[in-house]
């Protein structure tokens, strides 16, 4: 596939020499040439910006899509990830979160209400996104 450049300066190139052509003709008097190169001139010219729209389309879509992803990793990585344990006395009722605060701070951890909570003892499992870092 011809790139989007390609294709401009290729569109670009015919629509100058058309108009020069275009110009050449009306001096010369060739009215029919004249016209023929106009509008071959003028369809390039739309041409031109037909890929030119396109390709800032393109180019906002590819930037939005880089904008997304990094912010899902700063969330992703924004975070401390340490599960709150099961307080109910059913661990299967109990809604599993984890901590949202910034990973290594000091205290007890929270989740996205701002609920707080601690280990009662000091031997606490270490989770699998703990052992990651």
């Amino acid at each position: 596939m011809i790139s989007a450049r390609l294709r401009y300066t290729a569109a670009l190139c015919v629509a100058v020499g058309s108009g020069a052509a275009s110009i050449y003709c009306c001096v010369t008097g060739l009215w029919t040439g004249w016209i023929a190169f106009w509008l071959l001139s003028n369809v390039c010219v739309v041409i031109c910006g037909r890929i030119q729209t396109t390709a800032a389309r393109l180019q906002e879509a590819h930037h939005a899509a880089q904008v997304l992803a990094r912010q899902a990793e700063l969330l992703d990585s924004a975070h401390c990830g340490e599960q709150k344990p099961p307080f109910s006395k059913v661990p299967k009722l109990a809604e599993p979160t984890e901590c949202v605060l910034r990973p290594g701070h000091p205290g007890s951890h929270a989740d996205e209400h701002g609920t707080r909570w601690w280990w009662i003892d000091e031997s606490h499992p270490v989770t699998p996104r703990a052992q990651q870092r």
